[in-house]
């Protein structure tokens, strides 16, 4: 029973933040405007510029590169990368749902490419199997003239 009050007063919280939130941005729509905007042109231009400096086979067998040698740097660096896959994750998800996949999948893919985890690879490579997310990274890797992404064979 006391979890069911919990959840209660989670969920009256919730609503009444909401409420705020929502009356907050009716007022300053514009502010909303330009942080989409702006987030919108960041995660194209990342995930680009993440797309064009993969390795042509990052999706093949154990691709696996380590360039820090010093393991406090390489903690430090590791958690800002998950922090930051994990938002882009969280971005990409949002971005896809009233979307055709293609850019939001894209973000999900940098995030999970920027982050580590177990079964990050694998997930990645599900993802990048998805026919238009992999046209849409070669279509942005041959922009650049680099090669396209080579994928095993299943």
């Amino acid at each position: 029973m006391w979890l069911f009050d919990v959840l209660k007063t989670f969920w009256a919280e919730i609503s009444i933040w909401s409420l705020v939130i929502l009356k907050w941005t009716g007022e300053n729509w514009w502010i909303v405007a330009i942080v989409s905007v702006t987030s919108f042109v960041l995660t194209v231009v990342g995930c680009a510029v993440m797309i064009t400096n993969l390795p042509s086979n990052y999706f093949i067998g154990s691709y696996q590169e380590r360039r820090i040698n010093n393991p406090f740097v390489r903690f430090f660096v590791s958690l800002i990368k998950n922090i930051v896959g994990l938002l882009l994750i969280i971005v990409g998800a949002l971005i896809s749902l009233p979307a055709v996949p293609g850019q939001g999948l894209l973000t999900v893919l940098a995030g999970l490419i920027i982050s580590d985890f177990p079964g990050k690879k694998r997930l990645a490579r599900r993802i990048i199997r998805i026919r238009t997310v992999y046209l849409t990274a070669n279509k942005i890797r041959l922009h650049f003239k680099r090669q396209p992404l080579k994928l095993e064979k299943t």
